[in-house]
């Protein structure tokens, strides 16, 4: 394989991982947790946050609800990376 056939390689490569990227920047999740509403994008992007007023009662419990939220929502976009990735192959 010569040099100039990997760089069109890398090339395409790079192309296909713009364009999932770009794909992925079109898809939503939202998470929700004890109050707490979670939105990101493909990407992991935080897109939005809603926290309901129950969510305030207690200042430790919010704190690991939030962790609880994001990890969610962060396990939901990985799902969806890997099932895209998938259809794609």
């Amino acid at each position: 394989m010569s040099m100039f056939s990997k760089l069109g390689d890398l090339k395409e490569m790079k192309n296909q991982a713009q364009a999932m990227q770009a794909m992925l920047a079109q898809e939503q999740i939202t998470e929700e947790y004890k109050g707490i509403t979670i939105t990101m994008n493909g990407n992991q992007e935080i897109l939005d946050i809603v926290l309901s007023d129950d969510a305030f009662n207690n200042k430790e419990e919010l704190s690991n609800n939030l962790k609880t939220a994001f990890a969610g929502a962060i396990k939901k976009v990985q799902r969806l990376m890997a099932s895209k990735l998938d259809g794609m192959m």
